[in-house]
């Protein structure tokens, strides 16, 4: 698959960032007040949603303007001693040629503002304190209670959705570029779907565009409406055709999915994708290693080793894949997130009950489900009235009665849960205050 048009077609010059002109002027009087020796504030939080040029913005100024880009992705770094060793540490010295040009760009900054973090925002305010060069931090919500110190110590710069017309202009600009026959209501009916994100219009173009001459609005019906299922459709076409590890990484910036479910998307999707017994495995090699590290993340809260999966299981994947299969093979929904959709407001009904049954009876969530909840549920099953007194003492709902009545109330049931009460000792009520 050719490179990524966002990436190919990224600004070279600040005079090339598309829209938000007053946004841009407020960032280049910044960034000159730092050149003269007198910043107005040490930092810059850029904030808006994406695809609108902030990140662009500051990596086509350096290119421009001839500063060293350090890019951190706040989200990796979630830790007081990480955020110090890697922002704090740049923050003091000189690039490689010597000279103190440099700018450190944190992204996702609104990434380490969750429960998680140990210190990562204490750390960086007081690395903004200290700094002797540039630094911008990039969200989408700068607005979590938790990022209030930082921006306290920055300039808020806010980029906006991008207006139709300047859409428009760029991707003409684009497929002049590409040599593509394209009408302006074709390419208006693509701005209008982006909503204002010129990343997502762009990629539009190329999925719709690549390997045609001339593009007609007959070829936007694949693309339909925008929506997670279509975004993480388009993002895999993306992966298993990249031809770089950095082009499948760049496949998923902007999507509203965590990465864990676009590993199941990934691996589900994979062996239809990749033909080749020998590709195939070394895909699911580079899959299980991604696996070992989504574990570890979430059991040992090790967030720093989210920088190790995500490019393993896009771009090792894009790379294990050699042999582009025989015909248009369909992207599918992976069995795993269909099943858990299914059964995802029966299981929040179970977890109701259970904590209500916990609070009452002063157990934790896990053993009031566990233990007690068939006791319970049977009771309800066998009682005469629509709703007993036990049901009202746990204050249930009617659909949690309902549930209740369901789930233990067949003849199959009955059984499995009478078996189930003789086969227990009653379970004891811990002390306390009732």
């Amino acid at each position: 698959m050719p490179q990524l048009w966002t990436e190919k077609y990224r600004p070279r010059k600040v005079a090339e960032v598309v829209g938000n002109q007053d946004s841009v002027k407020a960032f280049l009087e910044w960034m000159k007040s730092w050149e003269t020796g007198n910043p107005t504030k040490r930092a810059a939080l850029l904030y808006g949603p994406a695809g609108v040029g902030k990140t662009s913005l500051v990596l086509a100024y350096g290119r421009e303007y001839g500063y060293d880009v350090v890019e951190v992705n706040a989200s990796d770094w979630r830790n007081e001693e990480k955020m110090r060793a890697v922002v704090g540490e740049s923050s003091q010295y000189a690039s490689l040629d010597g000279y103190s040009r440099k700018i450190i760009l944190v992204d996702e900054v609104d990434g380490i503002a969750g429960r998680e973090d140990a210190g990562g925002i204490s750390a960086l305010r007081k690395i903004i304190n200290e700094t002797r060069v540039p630094i911008v931090m990039v969200a989408n919500n700068p607005w979590d209670q938790k990022l209030a110190p930082i921006r306290e110590q920055s300039l808020m710069i806010e980029f906006r959705r991008l207006g139709k017309t300047a859409i428009i202009k760029r991707l003409k600009e684009i497929c002049e570029r590409e040599g593509i026959k394209v009408s302006d209501d074709v390419l208006s009916r693509l701005a209008e779907r982006s909503e204002g994100d010129l990343r997502s219009a762009i990629m539009d173009l190329q999925a719709v565009a690549t390997g045609k001459n001339t593009l007609t609005e007959k070829d936007l019906e694949v693309l339909g409406e925008r929506n997670r299922v279509k975004q993480i459709f388009e993002a895999l076409r993306y992966i298993f055709y990249a031809k770089s590890i950095r082009g499948a990484r760049a496949a998923i910036e902007g999507l509203e999915l965590e990465p864990q479910a676009i590993y199941t998307w990934i691996l589900d999707n994979a062996p239809t994708q990749i033909t080749e017994p020998d590709e195939l495995a070394q895909a699911f090699d580079l899959l299980a290693r991604a696996d070992i590290y989504f574990a570890r993340i979430e059991k040992l809260q090790m967030w720093r080793l989210m920088k190790y999966a995500i490019p393993v299981m896009t771009g090792g994947v894009a790379v294990a894949r050699r042999t582009p299969p025989k015909g248009f093979q369909k992207f599918t929904f992976p069995h795993r997130i269909r099943l858990f959709q299914q059964y995802k407001n029966e299981r929040e009904i179970r977890q109701s009950i259970a904590w209500k049954i916990a609070s009452r009876l002063h157990l934790s969530s896990y053993k009031a489900g566990k233990e007690m909840l068939p006791y319970i549920g049977f009771i309800i099953s066998h009682a005469d009235k629509s709703k007993p007194r036990v049901a009202e003492y746990f204050e249930f709902t009617d659909g949690e009665v309902e549930y209740l009545k369901k789930t233990y109330g067949g003849v199959e049931e009955k059984k499995d849960v009478i078996k189930e009460v003789k086969a227990k000792k009653p379970v004891k009520r811990s002390r306390g205050k009732s």
